[in-house]
């Protein structure tokens, strides 16, 4: 009970702290932030160590009204501690390695508060047991998440990047307020427990948990920016880097997943995984072809993380629940550590976020190289690391249950992996700087608020390799037969051994001939699809200017000017003719009222009779 008061209060306590007493000295939101993120995570640790084989199941009532009533209540069971070791844990990291990114800010209250606030939104979510406590917690992250990424809002990019996000995830999120409505109304339960059992039973109307399933999947596409609502992920990176990691790695993004892993028994009852993993796999592979030709470091990442989150998705979608939460674990960790390098990296470079006009920072760096080298091999899929072990395991269901559409797109996606990032870490990293304002003017990262976060989680991602197996197992809650596919181990070294080999030539040994394909007209034409994210935001913004506002909005104007206003001032010139035609029998004169009375009571008088006489 303790641990679920300090889950639910103390973000938000943290939060209002550090906002009010920064105020006063910046320096204190940052150590109210450190001292609640450190307790926060020490928490998700002794619930993790006392864990027994009984969930902490509380039950709460929000809202009691006759016979309504709505629960709130609380359920923490194996994946429930996964997440929140994640969120916890990154979180915690995220805040430590902003004492120096943002030292230099002068909004230090304001970052750590809303900080605070998406962390607690987080820990709600996946906390709760029913849909309503769940959907609180998504909001609070989407709010916190517009909050984050427009901080800097002064400038154009962050405050268009943040009100995008806000409207891109709210599209999606109407979409789950639907699903909850349908199920109260059709099954009279929103307890994400309970209906993975009603379904296990079939107890549930098949349409009706298809609809639900599919909605929920809509605002889970928004929130881990899969096809076609991701084109927020990419502008998120113009706010901070920190920002980024945590939205990126550590929670919202991962929120989509946990709502579909949480409800896993419910999809399966559905058919709806077939469109989960069609969609998941479309995705991966728009995200990893986007990624082999962007510029900003942060939106290679951000291509990266579409990418693998859909790589997760595919998991779930072609029925492996350990596949699925095992990638998106691992994924946590790697992309928080290449998103916190990026951050490293940018901070010694004067905030350049061009990976072409850096180079050579090894020299400069090369505890960041090493670090941000070990989260790109573990993005790659390279052994030892933990990225290998789910990216091989998503794989091998995907090849055994996934059909050839999602079979195909998916392994492109994870060969492609090594490709993008490892051109990401040659341009950094390697060489030269390529612009004359860098060289000379980069400064190295001395202290432990910058290398200890990203040692820890380096040294995680490669340690935590040794425990893929109890890993799954734990977070299933038994132990599971890993699936094999004869040659795909050898393919997938091949393939990236083959792919690595042709980028750090292209990129080390050969510009002369990168630039002279680069020159030729059709790869000019598939560089700017691919750079474009295949044009999907321009296509949304499209429909959205010239369908609804051009057409539906302006239609609907037209209508309330010239219809709807008509028959409002209509009534005027009306009110006032029936004035006129009875103002005619008020003459003063008694005679004229009575007979006027008299006409009245006979034309009552008639029609009573006719109407008496006709029944």
């Amino acid at each position: 009970m303790t641990s679920v008061s300090i889950y639910l209060l103390l973000p938000y306590i943290g939060a209002v702290l550090a906002f009010v007493l920064g105020k006063f000295n910046d320096k204190i939101s940052f150590w109210i932030a450190e001292i609640v993120g450190a307790i926060l995570f020490a928490t998700s640790i002794y619930v993790f160590m006392n864990y027994g084989d009984t969930p902490i199941n509380i039950d709460y009532t929000w809202i009691a009204y006759g016979d309504l009533s709505l629960p709130l209540g609380i359920y923490i069971d194996h994946l429930s501690i996964v997440m929140l070791l994640i969120a916890t844990g990154l979180g915690f990291a995220d805040i430590h390695f902003a004492h120096d990114y943002m030292g230099d800010d002068p909004d230090k209250p304001r970052y750590y508060a809303k900080v605070l606030f998406f962390i607690g939104g987080m820990i709600l979510l996946v906390i709760a047991k029913d849909l309503i406590g769940a959907f609180a917690g998504w909001e609070f992250m989407g709010l916190a998440s517009y909050l984050l990424i427009s901080f800097w809002f002064k400038t154009k990019g962050a405050a268009d990047a943040g009100m995008q996000a806000f409207l891109y995830t709210r599209f999606g999120d109407i979409f789950i307020l639907a699903a909850i409505g349908l199920l109260m109304y059709y099954v009279g339960n929103i307890n994400m427990v309970e209906l993975d059992q009603l379904a296990k039973n079939g107890e549930i109307d098949k349409t009706v948990a298809f609809v639900v399933a599919i909605f929920i999947f809509l605002g889970a596409v928004g929130k881990s920016g899969q096809f076609p609502l991701y084109p927020w992920l990419m502008n998120a990176m113009e706010g901070p880097t920190t920002v980024s990691a945590l939205i990126h790695g550590a929670t919202m993004v991962n929120s989509g997943i946990y709502i579909v892993a949480r409800l896993f028994d419910f999809y399966a009852y559905t058919d709806a995984l077939l469109v989960v993993a069609n969609v998941a796999a479309l995705s991966a592979f728009i995200g990893a072809t986007s990624a082999l030709v962007q510029k900003e470091i942060k939106k290679i990442l951000a291509y990266s993380t579409m990418s693998h989150l859909s790589i997760a998705f595919v998991g779930l979608g072609v029925g492996s629940l350990a596949a699925g939460m095992l990638h998106l674990m691992n994924h946590a960790i790697f992309k928080a550590l290449l998103f916190l390098s990026a951050g490293a990296v940018i901070y010694i470079a004067h905030h350049t976020k061009d990976a072409w006009k850096l180079g050579g920072l090894i020299k400069q760096a090369p505890f960041v190289a090493l670090f941000m080298a070990m989260g790109s091999m573990s993005l790659a899929g390279l052994p030892p690391f933990s990225g290998f072990f789910s990216k091989d395991m998503v794989l091998a269901e995907a090849i055994m249950n996934g059909g050839p559409f999602v079979a195909t797109l998916v392994t492109i996606a994870g060969l492609l992996s090594i490709a993008y990032i490892t051109r990401l870490w040659v341009l950094i990293f390697l060489g030269t700087p390529r612009d004359e304002d860098i060289a000379g003017h980069v400064h190295a990262p001395g202290n432990f608020y910058i290398r200890l976060p990203l040692g820890i989680l380096a040294f995680v991602t490669l340690g935590i390799a040794l425990y893929q197996t109890n890993a799954v197992e734990y977070i299933v809650g038994h132990e599971i037969e890993e699936p094999h596919v004869k040659g795909l181990l050898v393919g997938l070294l091949l393939g990236m051994t083959t792919l690595f080999a042709i980028v750090v030539g292209l990129y080390v040994k050969g510009m002369n001939l990168l630039q002279k394909i680069s020159q030729h007209r059709f790869m000019q034409i598939i560089h700017q699809v691919l750079f474009n994210g295949y044009y999907v935001e321009a296509g949304i913004t499209y429909l959205s200017k010239n369908v609804i506002v051009n057409g539906v909005a302006k239609s609907l104007r037209w209508v309330d000017t010239n219809l709807i206003d008509w028959v409002v001032n209509s009534t005027v010139p009306f009110a006032r003719g029936i004035f006129k035609a009875f103002r005619v029998g008020h003459t003063g004169r008694i005679g004229d009222y009575i007979g006027t009375f008299a006409i009245g009571v006979a034309i009552i008088v008639v029609a009573i009779l006719i109407i008496v006489k006709g029944v």
